[in-house]
């Protein structure tokens, strides 16, 4: 009886004392963590005040508290490579890649990332050879295919382009005939240049196998066929740019013009003025004024030059018929003036605008600088679209 009654009386006790060891364990926990929470808090509140620099040194306190953060690591990664310090963003990547202890997929994110502080760090050696280790996973492939086509485009590594195309139609069903039909026109261009033409027309027959209607490769097979005297087959080539493409004419009309004009110059002037009777293009209008002004005098270039602005007025219209008012009036100073200024308002909206991103270019071109897209130019200038 005497034993029970102790019993009793140490309960209680032994719960005081497991709850005073429970405080004491617990305040020792919030002084280890005390640290590491206050700055990460604090670096993720400055971090939602659009404020990454100063919260940087708070995410960099936590990680010298608790190096096992692999998250932590990833966003100030990421947040180093946004600042544009690259070479801290490399190193905490790199120093992810090599830990022993972290799991395939967290391995591969890693280096996903540090791929990408390679790329954008301008380093497109190292970042093909990330890419290339991550495209042995299954996971990242897809990923790693799609930034090395882009690293080979940039270095205008076409043969190598094609291959990884190739490679993710293949393996994952995407359609990338557009993308290889342009490659093949990019070597074809150089071995134009290089002046081997049996090569270019190969890479150009290669380009519409993979793609019939590509405008670009067509237009180059009549620029090579005009560099051979073979006026029939550069013909042949517009023509079906023509027929399957109309709106890209004013790529293509001067050149048809002067072609025409060889056998017929009537034949020529009719091409054109039904070519800008279709498309407006102040391309077209600019190629029909010239020759005209060349073929007829400059009163019936000015004429036509009245009636076409009658017909698509613009300020690029207007701005032609002025330059040709200044050609016929060359001692006349309102004639100079108007012309200057109305060439250089024209100028301004003369220009090709990306569908895809807006960028803006004074020539057209076959692939975006800004986007990298291939025929993202519409080839009507803002004014005409």
């Amino acid at each position: 009886m005497d034993f029970e009654l102790w019993y009793l009386a140490a309960v209680p006790l032994l719960f005081g004392a497991g709850w005073w060891l429970r405080g004491v364990d617990g305040r020792q926990r919030k002084e280890e963590t005390h640290g590491l929470d206050d700055n990460y808090f604090k670096g993720l509140s400055l971090l939602l005040s659009d404020k990454p620099d100063k919260a940087i040194d708070h995410f960099m306190e936590v990680v010298r508290l608790d190096p096992e953060t692999v998250d932590l690591h990833h966003a100030l990664g990421n947040l180093f490579r946004f600042r544009g310090q690259f070479d801290q963003a490399i190193r905490i990547h790199e120093n992810l890649v090599k830990r022993g202890e972290l799991s395939e997929s967290e391995r591969m994110l890693a280096l996903s990332e540090l791929a990408q502080d390679f790329l954008k760090a301008g380093m497109y050696d190292r970042a093909q050879a990330a890419y290339e280790m991550l495209a042995q996973s299954k996971d990242r492939k897809l990923e790693a295919l799609d930034a090395l086509m882009h690293i080979f485009c940039t270095e205008r590594d076409w043969v190598k382009a094609a291959e990884t195309a190739e490679t993710l139609e293949k393996d994952f069903g995407r359609d990338l005939s557009h993308e290889i039909s342009h490659y093949w026109c990019e070597r074809a261009e150089l071995a134009r240049k290089s002046g081997d033409i049996a090569r270019a027309r190969e890479f150009l027959k290669n380009a519409l196998t993979v793609k019939a209607d590509n405008v670009r490769a067509l237009a180059l097979t009549a620029d090579v066929a005009l560099s051979e005297g073979k006026t029939d087959e550069a013909l042949a080539a517009w023509k079906r740019i023509e027929d399957d493409n109309p709106r890209y004419l004013s790529l293509i009309a001067a050149k048809k013009a002067d072609v025409l004009a060889v056998r017929n110059r009537g034949e020529a002037l009719a091409f054109l003025k039904k070519a800008f009777a279709e498309t407006g293009s102040v391309d077209i209008l600019a190629a029909t004024v010239n020759r005209l002004d060349n073929w007829e005098g400059p009163a019936a270039a000015g004429a036509f030059a009245v009636a076409a602005l009658k017909q698509k007025p613009s300020l690029s219209a207007f701005s032609v018929l002025c330059a040709m008012r200044r050609k016929e009036n060359p001692e006349s100073e309102e004639a100079a003036l108007l012309a200057d200024i109305t060439a250089k308002q024209a100028k301004k909206l003369g220009r090709y605008q990306c569908r895809h991103c807006g960028f803006l270019a004074h020539t057209f071109l076959w692939q975006c600088p800004g986007c990298e897209t291939w025929d993202a130019f519409p080839p009507q200038r803002i004014e005409e679209s």
